[in-house]
């Protein structure tokens, strides 16, 4: 019979592996955060577009809505890097990260050049 290597609760690179609770903590923040994902793109994409001109706002009105979203949606990027810090999956999630916050970074300075023009 085969002996199963014992499961240690360091990773190798002398990190502790994330608890039961902080991945289903990790887990609850990301699905929550693809969530808002998909809202924040449908109002940012179609409903601010369309629905404020429809009522008489001016465009400016969705750009400010824009980027409160955006600023929101780099907090909760920055709260899930800090959450997940003390653990072996930082480097995964910091990469992701990486990536969303230059995504958004784009976005938000696009809306604000077009805010000041």
């Amino acid at each position: 019979m085969k002996s199963e290597p014992m499961q240690s609760s360091q990773s190798k690179s002398g990190l502790a592996n994330p608890t039961a609770e902080q991945v289903k903590g990790s887990d609850r923040s990301m699905a929550g955060y693809l969530v808002f994902v998909a809202i924040r793109c449908t109002l940012q994409y179609i409903v601010l577009p369309f629905v404020l001109p429809f009522v008489g706002l001016s465009g400016s009105v969705s750009l400010i809505i824009s980027v409160i979203i955006d600023v929101v949606a780099l907090s909760v990027i920055l709260y899930n890097i800090y959450r997940l810090w003390n653990t072996s999956w930082r480097w995964r999630y910091i990469a992701l990260s990486v990536l969303m916050i230059g995504i958004l970074a784009v976005f938000m300075a696009q809306d604000i050049r077009l805010f000041l023009a």
